[in-house]
């Protein structure tokens, strides 16, 4: 057998077991149906679903396929096994979303309106979460700000309050809360539900990141999708 093979089927092996250890009880399985069963409750595996699907095949065809001077006739390229090693490697050692950790900028939502616009002005942003008894309640959006704007005959930043604003907003609490200890395909994976859920067709606009993923905890993080096309742009997986 080729060092190739040898590679790919040791990668293909360690992956099989960890879907039983961890998805099926430590018993065996066909391999699709630990796939299936592992990417409704795992967003690393439901990522590269069909990338494993394919890693599937393969495998069948280097351990059962005819044979050529006692060689399979299959043979994974230098891609595939790359390719196999980089997303076991994923499984094992997933980037957690406390990359994005870094001081998150806030407002209570009886700040005055001024505030917050002076806050996105000053560091450059978009999203604020919005704070009420402690508790985050929502997330300030330009949007919110220029369908209160639309609606208004006079306008004074200083003496309307977020609240005010956020209560003629079209669209309220688009925004999701995750625990630290989270990976980031699990963070990718509520982006893309977000698109397919109420209001359809709109990502959430941040995601906000806690240490267990509550609305009462203090922030340690923020997501935005910009974040998520700029990490998936480096990781080129």
């Amino acid at each position: 057998m080729s060092q190739n093979a040898e590679r790919f089927l040791a990668c293909f092996n360690a992956i099989e077991r960890h879907l039983q250890k961890n998805f099926n009880n430590g018993n065996h399985g066909p391999f699709r149906m630990l796939l299936n069963t592992a990417a409704n409750k795992n967003a690393i595996y439901k990522r590269f679903l069909d990338d494993l699907y394919a890693i599937g095949d393969l495998r069948n065809a280097i351990v059962h396929s005819d044979r050529f001077d006692g060689r399979p006739i299959a043979e994974p390229v230098d891609e595939i096994v790359e390719k196999v090693e980089e997303i076991w490697n994923i499984i094992q050692h997933p980037d957690k979303v406390n990359i994005f950790e870094k001081k998150v900028l806030y407002c209570f939502v009886d700040d005055y309106l001024s505030k917050a616009l002076n806050i996105m002005l000053k560091h450059k942003i978009t999203f604020i979460p919005i704070l009420q008894n402690n508790l985050i309640i929502d997330v300030l959006n330009g949007n919110h700000i220029t369908y209160w704007l639309a609606n208004q005959t006079t306008v004074s930043t200083t003496e309307t309050t977020i609240r005010e604003v956020l209560l003629h907003a079209e669209y309220r609490g688009n925004f999701a809360l995750i625990s630290r200890k989270e990976s980031v395909y699990e963070a990718i994976e509520i982006f893309k539900k977000s698109y397919r859920e109420e209001p359809k067709n709109r990502y959430y606009d941040a995601i906000i990141i806690t240490n267990h993923g509550r609305k009462d905890e203090k922030m340690t993080g923020i997501i935005v999708l910009k974040d998520i096309v700029t990490y998936l742009a480096d990781k080129e997986i």
